[in-house]
């Protein structure tokens, strides 16, 4: 326990600092196990159980903007891991000054743990690190992914193999990209004159018949 005034540690069931004469306020006695699983629940929470309402919903809202952002463009979402991550940070901040500790210092304050607490906080990182690398690593190889198979399709073009160009499906040409038979027609029309049949579209079977099909 320290005095929030001046950091001096106290012994317990000190209602005064002996140091600066700081009237001591009560102890909240907060878990940290529990608001690390908050946290793990839901971004921010583990603030909001510590006593700080105002730090919990900005962390909370600025990791639900991130996640909106990134269902646009992928990389925010590494962004909302990163936020979510550092809850738990401020989860364990928030926790200690709850309880009396005016400036903690995880790094510091870890070297002074018994060996358990070390094993368990320890464990805890290494649980986060993985998902946010995890995450991450999954979020760039989609879009990744995405991008070489619209690469790939917008470069697609006939090699006039006629009925060879058949055996493929308008997937394995276009990987999902605009399998129209519009855009099919254009892009391969061997493709679309052994898989389509004439009548469907007027304009369609002009610009064939204008290729040379019959």
């Amino acid at each position: 326990m320290y005095c929030e005034k001046c950091g001096a540690e106290l012994v317990d069931g000190a209602t005064f600092c002996s140091n600066c004469g700081n009237q001591v306020k009560a102890k909240a006695n907060k878990n940290i196990y529990i608001a690390l699983i908050l946290t793990f629940i839901l971004t921010g929470l583990g603030s909001v159980y510590a006593g700080n309402v105002k730090k919990g919903l900005i962390l909370f809202i600025a990791r639900m903007f991130l996640a909106i952002l990134g269902l646009f463009v992928g990389v925010f979402f590494i962004f909302s891991f990163l936020v979510w991550a550092f809850a738990f940070h401020e989860a364990y901040r928030d926790v200690e000054i709850a309880n009396g500790h005016p400036n903690p210092n995880l790094l510091e304050d870890f070297r002074g743990w018994d060996q358990n607490r070390q094993i368990i906080t320890i464990l805890i990182a290494a649980i986060i690190v993985i998902i946010v690398i995890g995450g991450s690593v999954n979020i760039l190889t989609s879009d990744y992914s995405h991008s070489s198979d619209a690469s790939g399709s917008s470069h697609y073009y006939s090699n006039g193999g006629g009925s060879g160009s058949s055996s493929h499906s308008s997937s394995q040409h276009y990987g999902g990209v605009d399998d129209s038979p519009s855009t099919i027609a254009k892009n391969d029309p061997d493709w679309y004159y052994d898989h389509y049949e004439y009548g469907d579209n007027q304009d369609i079977d002009d610009y064939l018949e204008s290729e040379g099909y019959e």
